[in-house]
């Protein structure tokens, strides 16, 4: 391509500059020409103008790398960034804000309770049995959990960790939890302790390179599987470091101790094969976030500037006048400005010019809201539940609340698998050692001890916005056999028909007794009378 004069005198001042020039516009030049792309049969070989899957080649690509890695090259070089920036979202962002905590209030709210389901057939157990058991267990679990014993911090109860847990294991990615023992006391039988670890707190020990067997902080078995957790003495962005110590300085901790109990538990939810540590929930959308939040502070501060009124004063010779220029102004001038019901006076051939900068923006909101759509997608979470909006029909309501849930759902059984019941069995074994639970070959038999610490961890109900056709629906799927009633009171209202059934009978019998038992409404099939008690007196002589 022929250079013009302005590319040869730029040339010759800054060569690199004018290499530039020409490179774009041959590149300009090969767009120009391209012809509209035609299907063909024949494969294409793939390359960075490719687009990929047999398509015909495109510019769409041409500036797109990407490379197939394993799953610790594709997460592990960005995940300090990552877990930086999803934080500092965290705290910043209202969208990032109010999208983790909609996961934890739904997924966790007022925390997941313990719902023992001992197997009845391997224990050789009759119903009866069972339900004793069953009180006893959830009645010391209820002793350690209640407490903030458990917490080693001695600030949280169990039910308030799981909210922690997967805060930290939303913004950063992962967290761990640490399962070591305290001191018994008279008020607190149990010795065991929770303490959570911020996802930094594991790392590579003095911060050194991944190797074959350790990423991340994780040390792995040849199978892949972890076997120890390196944890930093101190967090490694801490101002303030030990005197004389590295802050990457620490130990090893093994995932199980000698006698298989849990020492440390990593919570994150795996999403590839060989995937070593977590990633942040909102690393999809980070940049996207980070965008919308500085759009939204630029629209914040034009609405702002609009709200004071700008005047231009034109002057015919084109020079400012002296009470503008910040020269001193003569002794019968006075100060130009704009007040309530004032008028100025202005020199011979001075203007004025009002400045109107065009704000707010109405295409603000529509460009926002298809945006958070967008993110929405990504995070699993609906919009209307998203921007906490229900302006839309019943229906529409009602799918948005389903479709959330399936996804609630799902992250409430992860919490439960991954902390709550390896948490709960770590607790049954010592209640059984130090002889507080009774469990009859638990450490001798595994079928035994699996038996035992078989449990659901129900939490608060998805919600109701029509409770009448919803409990309704409940009532009849009960009566028809189809569910029972201790997983309808979860559902309906997240709590436990077992700890609200003696509260109910009490009620019951008192209402029956003092004659105040419902009506029952017009047209409904009567009570089946009891039957009467036979007379046993004996007839009169």
């Amino acid at each position: 391509m022929r250079t013009n004069p302005i590319d040869r005198a730029i040339a010759a001042v800054a060569p690199a500059w004018a290499v530039k020039r020409v490179q774009a516009r041959v590149q300009l030049a090969a767009v120009s020409a391209l012809p509209d792309p035609v299907p063909t049969p024949t494969p294409v070989q793939a390359s960075d103008d490719s687009t990929g899957g047999g398509n015909a080649p495109g510019i769409v690509r041409r500036f797109w790398n990407a490379v197939a890695r394993d799953a610790r090259s594709d997460t592990l070089r960005k995940l300090p960034t990552q877990r930086a920036q999803s934080r500092e979202l965290a705290r910043t962002s209202p969208i990032a804000v109010g999208a983790i905590n909609t996961n934890v209030d739904r997924v966790v709210g007022t925390g997941l309770a313990l719902s023992c389901q001992p197997a009845l057939q391997a224990l050789g157990w009759t119903p009866e049995q069972a339900i004793e058991w069953k009180a006893l267990v959830q009645r010391e679990f209820s002793l350690w959990a209640d407490s903030t014993d458990c917490d080693i911090e001695q600030q949280l109860n169990f039910y308030q960790l799981q909210a922690l847990v997967l805060r930290s294991t939303l913004e950063s990615g992962d967290c761990f939890t640490l399962l070591p023992d305290g001191a018994r006391t008279a008020n607190q039988p149990y010795a065991l302790r929770l303490q959570v670890l911020e996802a930094d707190r594991v790392g590579n020990p003095l911060g050194q390179l991944d190797t074959a067997t350790i990423a991340g902080g994780v040390k792995l078995a040849p199978s892949g599987a972890p076997v120890a957790y390196h944890v930093y003495n101190q967090h490694p962005g801490s101002f303030l470091p030990a005197a004389g110590s590295s802050i990457f300085a620490g130990q090893w901790v093994e995932r199980l101790g000698s006698s298989g109990r849990r020492r440390m538990l990593h919570h994150f939810r795996k999403l590839r094969p060989g995937m070593p540590r977590g990633l942040p929930y909102l690393a999809p959308i980070i940049d996207c976030i980070k965008q919308i939040s500085r759009y939204t502070e630029a629209e914040i501060m034009a609405a702002v500037i609009t709200a004071y009124l700008t005047v231009f004063i034109e002057t015919p010779t084109g020079n400012a006048a002296p009470v503008f220029d910040g020269q001193p102004a003569v002794a019968q001038q006075q100060d130009v400005g704009l007040g309530m019901g004032s008028v100025v006076g202005l020199a011979p051939g001075e203007k004025p010019h009002f400045v109107n900068p065009g704000r707010p923006n109405p295409n603000f909101g529509p460009f926002i809201d298809a945006v958070i759509k967008q993110m929405g997608i990504a995070l699993g979470l609906p919009y209307e539940l998203l921007v906490k909006q229900f302006n839309a029909s019943y229906s529409a309501s009602k799918a948005a609340l389903l479709d959330a849930w399936v996804y609630f759902r799902s992250v409430r059984y992860w919490l439960s698998q991954s902390f709550c019941q390896p948490v709960f069995e770590t607790w049954m074994a010592e209640a059984v050692a130090i002889g507080r639970v009774p469990a009859l070959g638990f450490f001798a038999d595994p079928i035994l001890r699996w038996a035992y610490t078989r449990a659901a961890w129900p939490g608060d109900s998805m919600g109701s916005i029509n409770p009448k056709d919803e409990v309704a629906a409940y009532v009849a799927a009960i009566e028809g056999r189809l569910l029972t009633r201790e997983r309808a009171e979860w559902e309906l209202f997240g709590s436990d028909w077992n700890d609200t059934y003696t509260q109910k009978l009490m009620e019951h019998e008192r209402l029956k007794k003092d004659g105040m038992q419902p009506t029952p409404k017009a047209g409904a099939a009567a009570p089946a009378k009891e039957p009467a008690e036979p007379d046993t007196t004996e007839d009169a002589a």
